[in-house]
């Protein structure tokens, strides 16, 4: 099972993810509903696999996207804006996949 990233302030952990190779995407969610149980349950199935390091920011909160728990303590309704982050192989590909993800009207 995958260990959680305690939320933190941002700017704690901003050093680790501050590496050019970190690839990071500004986010609005889209959906009517927010990010409530079964989408934060989908995204966390997109993330299960990927090695590297990835994170879902909300003004000074900081959640591991393999974690139900985390997602949710975003409290991200319709129109907030996240910021995605991840570093390591295939973060582009994951970035966007996130940004589809938070910004699609799936598992209302």
């Amino acid at each position: 099972m995958a260990e959680s990233l305690p939320l933190q302030p941002r700017a704690e952990i901003e050093t680790d993810m501050n590496s050019p190779s970190v690839i990071r995407q500004t986010v609005t969610v889209t959906r009517e509903n927010g990010l409530h149980l079964v989408p934060c349950s989908e995204i966390v199935k997109y993330v299960r696999d990927f090695s590297g390091e990835v994170r879902i920011c909300r003004d000074d909160i900081v959640a591991d996207p393999r974690s139900v728990l985390d997602l949710l303590q975003l409290k991200a309704e319709n129109g907030t804006e996240l910021i995605v982050e991840a570093s390591g192989n295939d973060a582009e590909a994951l970035v966007q996949g996130l940004a589809a993800l938070l910004s699609a009207d799936f598992g209302s």
